[in-house]
C-alpha cells in the first residue's frame, strides 16, 4: 500500500516563496537546520558563541553569496581586520562540535603550508561556533571566491586553471586527503580584486535588493524564531566586479579548492560521507557499489577524486558535462564504462547474474571507438578540434578509465603535455 503522507512544501506553509536558484527552501530552517541571517546581521551576536565566550561581533553580513545542502554562505565585512571574507554557516546540530572540513583545513594549514598546491586550497581565517534557534551551528570564515559554477566565470578560464587544479588535487593526495566532492561547484577564483572597493560600492551595486518575506500560514506551527524575517537573494560578486573592469583577467586568474565537507583522511577508517558527490562525475565503482549494495565496487577514495577531477576539467575547457545525466543509474554506469574501458571481471561475473546488465556482460566496451563517436557529436564550443585539444582529451582519458587502479595519479598528471606546457609558461 502506497504512502499517501507527505512532507510538506513551502507553499503548504508559508505565503511567499522564492526560485529556488536564488534563494534556498524555507522549509530547512528548523530544528538542526539552517541558522536565520539577514543582511546587517554582525556575527557572531552578543552572547550566541559558545566555543569563544570573549570573541567579539566582528563580521558584518553584507550580501548573500549562496547555499547549498549544508550551510548558507555570506559576503561580509570583518571589521576587525578591515577586509571581505566570506562566511559560511553550516547547518545546527545538538552539540557544539567543529566538523570534518574544519579539521582538514586546519590540519592541511599546519602540515601543508609551503608547498606546492597548497596555495590552491581556500584559505581558513577564522572559525567559531554560534548557538542558534535551530542548534548549534559551526561558521567557518574564508577569503572570497567565484565559483566556476557560475558559467560567465567558468567561460573565462585560461588553460592554466586546468593546471592549477590539477596542481591542488596533486597537492591533497600527497597529504593523504580526499575531497570527495569535486565538481565545478567546489571550485573557484580568488577575488582579491575586491579590496579595491568599499561597502557603499557594493551596496550601491545591488541597490534595492528583491527580498521575500518570511510569512508562515499557521505561525503556531512555525516558530518565529527559527526563520529569517525575509530571504536575500544571493548575488554574483563576480558580476560586480566585472562591471567594475575589476575581475581577475585570465593570466591573474587563481584558482581554489573548497567545500570540503566530504573530505576525509585516507590513512584512516573510510567514514560514512554526508550528502552525495553529483551522479555526472561519480565514478563507475561508486555507482556501481551503490547500485549492488557494495557487492563490487568501492566508496569514494583518491581514484574516485581523479575520475571527478576528469570530468569537471571536460566541463570546464569544453563549456558541458562529460555524461550528461537521462535515463537512470544504470544508464550512466554503461556510459561510464563505455568511455573508461573493459570493467573488472569481478563486474562482468555479477552483471552475468542480474538481468539489467546482462546484454552488456559479452561488450568489448571499446573506448577508443566510444570517444570518437563522443567527441563527433559533441555540440560545436569555443574548443576547436586541434592539436592542442587532442592533447587536452589525452590528459581526460589518463583520468577517466573504468579500472580505478589504472587511473593516471594527480602527481603523475603532472607531467603530462598539456600541463607541463602550462608550467613552463608560468614565472612564478
Amino acid at each position: 500500500m502506497e504512502n499517501s503522507q507527505r512532507l510538506p512544501s513551502q507553499l503548504d506553509l508559508f505565503f511567499y516563496t522564492g526560485n529556488d536558484r536564488w534563494v534556498e527552501d524555507l522549509t530547512r530552517y528548523k530544528r538542526y537546520g539552517l541558522h536565520p541571517i539577514i543582511l546587517g546581521d554582525i556575527l557572531p551576536k552578543p552572547c550566541t558563541c559558545v566555543s569563544d565566550l570573549a570573541k567579539k561581533q566582528r563580521y558584518r553580513i553584507v550580501q548573500k553569496l549562496g547555499f547549498g545542502a549544508f550551510a548558507t554562505v555570506w559576503l561580509a565585512r570583518d571589521l576587525i581586520e578591515k577586509r571581505y571574507v566570506a562566511v559560511k554557516v553550516c547547518l545546527g546540530s545538538d552539540m557544539p562540535d567543529l566538523n570534518r572540513e574544519t579539521e582538514i583545513l586546519s590540519q592541511l594549514r599546519e602540515t601543508g603550508r609551503g608547498k606546492p598546491g597548497y596555495q590552491r586550497v581556500i584559505q581558513l581565517f577564522d572559525v567559531f561556533v554560534i548557538e542558534g534557534p535551530n542548534g548549534f551551528h559551526e561558521c567557518l570564515v574564508t577569503e572570497v571566491i567565484s565559483p566556476l559554477s557560475d558559467i560567465d566565470v567558468m567561460e573565462q578560464c585560461s588553460s592554466e586553471a586546468i593546471r592549477q587544479i590539477v596542481e591542488g588535487f596533486a597537492f591533497l593526495h600527497e597529504q593523504g586527503i580526499a575531497h570527495g566532492d569535486p565538481h565545478v561547484g567546489n571550485l573557484g577564483i580568488a577575488l582579491p580584486q575586491l579590496e579595491r572597493f568599499d561597502e557603499d560600492d557594493i551596496v550601491e551595486y545591488f541597490s534595492n535588493p528583491e527580498m521575500i518575506p518570511v510569512i508562515p500560514r499557521d505561525p503556531s506551527m512555525i516558530p518565529l524564531h527559527s526563520v529569517p524575517p525575509y530571504l536575500a537573494q544571493t548575488v554574483s560578486i563576480a558580476e560586480f566586479l566585472e562591471s567594475k573592469k575589476s575581475f581577475p583577467a585570465s593570466s591573474e586568474m587563481s584558482i581554489r579548492i573548497l567545500d570540503f565537507g566530504r573530505s576525509y583522511r585516507t590513512s584512516e577508517k573510510v567514514p560514512l560521507l554526508p550528502g552525495a558527490a553529483p551522479e555526472a562525475i561519480r565514478p563507475p565503482e561508486v555507482v556501481v557499489h551503490e547500485l549492488y549494495k557494495g557487492k563490487v565496487g568501492s566508496i569514494w577514495s583518491k581514484a574516485a577524486d581523479i575520475w571527478a577531477v576528469g570530468c569537471t576539467l571536460y566541463h570546464i575547457r569544453s563549456g558541458g558535462d562529460l555524461f550528461y545525466m537521462w535515463g537512470s543509474l544504470d544508464d550512466h554506469l554503461i556510459r561510464t564504462v563505455e568511455l573508461g574501458g573493459p570493467p573488472p571481471k569481478a563486474w562482468l561475473e555479477l552483471w552475468n547474474t542480474c538481468d539489467r546488465h546482462r546484454e552488456n556482460s559479452s561488450r568489448s566496451f571499446n573506448a577508443v571507438e566510444a570517444w570518437q563517436v563522443h567527441e563527433a557529436r559533441r555540440i560545436p564550443s569555443r574548443c576547436r578540434h586541434d592539436e592542442e585539444r587532442e592533447v587536452f582529451l589525452d590528459l581526460i582519458k589518463k583520468m577517466i578509465v573504468t579500472k580505478p587502479d589504472e587511473r593516471g595519479l594527480m602527481a603523475e598528471l603532472l607531467t603530462h603535455p598539456f600541463i607541463r606546457k602550462r608550467t613552463e609558461g608560468v614565472s612564478s
